[in-house]
C-alpha cells in the first residue's frame, strides 16, 4: 500500500551573492554591451569578451595584482564565481591584446 508523504525541499548547495556582485549590480550589462560596441575598435575579438576584460581588470585591482600572470592565475582559481558573473577565464596575451588594442573610453563612459 502506498502513501502519499509530503516533502520538503531541502537547497543543498547555497549560493550567496559576494560583495563583488553587489559592485556589479548598478552596472547594467545591456549599458555596458551597448558601449563596448560603440567603442570597439579594429577586427572583432574571437576568444573573449570586453565583459570578461571588465571583469579580469576590476578583479585584479580589488585583489591588488600585480602582472597579468598573477591576473590569470586568480581568475583560474574563481571559475565559479566568474560563471555567476557572467564572464569567462581569459587568457594572458587575449588580456595583453585587449588593454592594448581597445580603447579606454569605454570605461569612461560607463562610470560617468
Amino acid at each position: 500500500m502506498r502513501t502519499n508523504t509530503s516533502t520538503t525541499r531541502i537547497q543543498v548547495f547555497s549560493h550567496q551573492n559576494t560583495v563583488f556582485h553587489q559592485l556589479l549590480k548598478p552596472i547594467l550589462r545591456q549599458d555596458f554591451e551597448r558601449l563596448a560596441k560603440q567603442y570597439h575598435q579594429g577586427q572583432k575579438l574571437r576568444s573573449a569578451t570586453r565583459w570578461d576584460q571588465f571583469i579580469a581588470i576590476l578583479m585584479s585591482q580589488l585583489s591588488c595584482r600585480q602582472s597579468l600572470r598573477d591576473i590569470k592565475s586568480n581568475l583560474e582559481s574563481q571559475q565559479e564565481k566568474l560563471y555567476h558573473l557572467g564572464a569567462k577565464r581569459i587568457a594572458r596575451s587575449t588580456l595583453a591584446r585587449i588593454n592594448e588594442e581597445q580603447p579606454a573610453r569605454l570605461y569612461q563612459q560607463l562610470f560617468i
